[in-house]
């Protein structure tokens, strides 16, 4: 009776052996998403980037004295000729008035003695020092005269008091400054670009849209204004541009120096190329735990196969170029990329 019992039991035993290793052997398809290979040779780029004001210039007298007229204050607007400061005019206009009257006693003394020396009635050497003395007295004159236009400190753009840096009442000495004007309808974006990215300055079709931090959703055509063709200190290239765009519309757009924004920069890099590109999702794009190599997986008859890719740089816009391993039309797994194996079948849902 108990050697029925072990017969019994080694059966049960082998034949749920057989059901496991066949539940084992069933083909598992697993669901992906994929994406289709494109060829492209634009590129994308976001940078960030500030404001910078075209023009600005430190507004000084030319003169010394005490300022008392100071209307302006800070980032008020500004007209060309509006009047910034001035200061007292009264020890200026005492020696104004001075080289006034010396000049005009010159000029009378020089045309008396022009007359006279027709009639020869005085000597070529008195005329030549009357002429002497004109000159002398004309040149002070003059100076009074720039002297006394000094006094007061016009705006020479329009523009806005960015920094007040003296005081009303306060002594100041010539060539020191009163304050910042800037000239706010000049306005250029200043922003980096690693040095890798160099060549990019040099692609052809460079496209360039800003769009402010405090205006989102609304960007502006730019172009080009300069760059250095070299990273000075090892931070990347600076780069300007300036707006160049019908719908910036000043008055609706109160942007000012110091603001911050976004650069969006599309080029096409064919030229650069030896081989056409391939475009990919970057969510396609893995590696393995060591080394460097980059893959991606391959849909092919509903299986998956791993392909070694070269990954030239990301576009930008979340995708990747590829310069060797893929071409155009082929499929790529973008999701779940990590729990897939080699050869695994797969249903592809979109």
């Amino acid at each position: 009776m108990k050697r029925n019992y072990v017969i019994i039991f080694t059966a049960l035993l082998i034949l749920a052996g057989c059901g496991k290793k066949k539940e084992d052997n069933t083909t598992i398809v697993r669901p992906v998403k994929t994406a289709v290979v494109e060829s492209s040779s634009e590129i994308n780029k976001d940078f960030s980037g500030i404001v910078e004001a075209v023009e600005y210039v430190k507004l000084a007298f030319r003169v010394n004295g005490q300022i008392i007229e100071f209307p302006v204050i800070e980032g008020q607007r500004v007209k060309k000729g509006q009047l910034i400061a001035a200061i007292d005019p009264r020890d200026i206009a005492l020696q104004y008035a001075a080289d006034k009257s010396a000049y005009e006693t010159a000029s009378a003394q020089l045309e008396r003695n022009k007359r006279l020396l027709e009639k020869q009635a005085v000597s070529v050497q008195d005329y030549e020092i009357s002429v002497a003395n004109y000159q002398k007295a004309k040149s002070a004159y003059d100076l009074s005269t720039n002297n006394m236009s000094d006094t007061k400190l016009l705006a020479p753009f329009d523009g806005s008091i960015e920094t007040r840096i003296a005081e009303n009442y306060q002594r100041v000495n010539s060539g020191e400054g009163i304050v910042q004007l800037v000239n706010t309808n000049k306005l250029r974006i200043k922003f980096t670009i690693p040095d890798a990215y160099l060549y990019l300055l040099h692609a052809k079709d460079q496209k360039y849209m800003v769009e402010f931090d405090t205006y989102k959703g609304q960007a502006f055509n730019a172009v080009l204004e300069e760059y250095l063709d070299m990273s000075a200190d090892g931070t990347g290239i600076p780069v300007s541009v300036i707006i160049d765009d019908p719908a910036f519309d000043r008055a609706r757009y109160d942007v000012k120096p110091g603001f911050t924004c976004s650069i969006h920069f599309s080029a096409n890099i064919g030229p650069f190329l030896e081989e056409s590109m391939t475009v990919v999702p970057l969510s396609a794009v893995f590696c393995e735990s060591e080394g460097s190599q980059t893959y991606v997986w391959v849909v092919s008859n509903s299986k998956v196969e791993r392909r070694k890719v070269t990954v030239m740089t990301p576009t930008g816009d979340s995708n990747a170029f590829i310069s060797h391993g893929l071409k155009p039309g082929e499929k790529v797994v973008i999701a779940g990329i990590y729990q897939i194996v080699e050869g695994e079948t797969v249903k592809v849902l979109n």
